[in-house]
């Protein structure tokens, strides 16, 4: 039997969760049964030797800024020569093209002969997505993405429910959408959170955050509320792990409240898991997420949790069933940090719920959804 050829197609390796759930699940296909590539658009990326060996991989270009510049041009003066000269140059036939995380280089599928079908992974709140809001709220943009790329792909995937609301609510319904929960692989995070100890000072409350120190993340926030908690007389750490283009403002802002002494920005940390166990609370400040990486990972641990009300948090925690739930508010982000703080039980209760609700990230049926994805045909 000849293995079916999968074409993967990301535009970096950067330290993100789409990012990281592509890694997870490139590690656990079957690759008797599939033959995979990856094409990644700038080579750029924490994650790039990561890949597994059976994995082949093409890179577009290296000027990650070269890069931005001809996406630029693709998005807003439909120039699109640079991209169809390097797509056309894959010459491997494949039964099915990845676009793992859609973006304006999702159209990059549609310009090789090579791909029999198209889909696309969506890993964001379209509607809540600041960045996302400046492209997607003109009408005029909005048909050309349906017309030029929505309407022709062969299936569109979500990694959650919220994920696929907002995208109908903009685009409409296709024939084939569905939801596939990002691949976690929770032995990997159980295995690798153990490799270290005392990683905290635990005299002290230590809250743990983890994302790409980007805007949407709202890391912002989580340093504003840290500032109010601290007025109310807490002693406690903050340990924020990422990078991102947001590190500078980040770094002003602990400098201007005065909290170098309780926040600390670790950079990208490659194994994150050990900081995340021996965490007392794990939190999420987003403005918006699909479905948080990191927040499955650290219910997977049966770390407590405070996330906000944002798509993708809300759905996951079922609207403050699974984890303590903040408006998007600081001072409201303060006051359930310090509940947080001041109630022993509160913490056990929400560590069994983390730990009950990390259930829904079975590796095997998410793995099982991917190869149905493999293994379509033409109708």
């Amino acid at each position: 039997m000849s293995k079916r050829r999968i074409l993967f197609l990301i535009p970096s390796l950067r330290g993100g969760g789409a990012e990281r759930t592509l890694i997870n699940l490139l590690h656990k296909i079957n690759y008797d049964r599939y033959d995979i590539d990856l094409v990644v658009v700038s080579k750029i990326g924490h994650y790039i030797n990561e890949l597994p060996e059976e994995v082949g991989v093409r890179y577009l270009f290296k000027n990650n800024f070269l890069v931005r510049v001809l996406g630029f041009l693709q998005r807003t003066f439909n120039i699109e020569w640079f991209f169809k000269h390097k797509m056309s140059a894959i010459d491997k036939k494949y039964d099915v093209g990845i676009s793992f995380l859609d973006s304006n280089y999702t159209d990059l599928l549609f310009y090789s002969d090579s791909i029999d079908k198209r889909v696309a992974f969506v890993h964001g709140s379209y509607l809540s997505h600041s960045n996302y809001e400046k492209l997607y709220k003109y009408d005029r943009y909005r048909k050309k993405m349906l017309v030029k790329r929505y309407s022709n792909l062969d299936g569109i995937y979500f990694v959650s429910h919220d994920s696929m609301s907002d995208f109908i609510e903009l685009f409409g319904e296709f024939p084939e959408m569905g939801v596939v929960y990002n691949m976690i692989d929770r032995e990997n995070v159980v295995r690798k959170s153990s490799l270290d100890s005392g990683i905290f000072d635990k005299t002290i409350f230590n809250f743990m955050a983890a994302g790409s120190l980007i805007p949407i993340k709202g890391f912002d926030r989580l340093i504003r509320a840290s500032n109010i908690v601290r007025n109310n007389g807490y002693e406690f750490q903050v340990h924020i792990a990422g990078a991102g283009p947001e590190e500078k403002h980040l770094k002003q802002l602990i400098r201007d409240f005065e909290l170098s002494d309780t926040v600390t920005l670790h950079g990208f940390v490659k194994n994150p898991y050990p900081m995340m166990k021996t965490s007392d609370v794990f939190v999420m400040s987003s403005v918006s997420e699909a479905l948080p990486t990191v927040l499955c990972e650290a219910m997977i641990l049966g770390v407590p949790t405070l996330v906000t009300n944002c798509s993708g948090c809300r759905g996951l925690v079922e609207s403050g069933k699974y984890a303590l739930m903040a408006e998007q508010d600081d001072r409201d982000y303060a006051d359930k940090m310090m509940e947080l703080m001041d109630d022993d039980q509160l913490r056990e209760r929400l560590s069994e719920k983390s730990l009950e609700r990390a259930e829904l990230f079975d590796d095997k049926r998410i793995l099982q959804s991917y190869y149905d994805i493999f293994d379509q045909t033409e109708n």
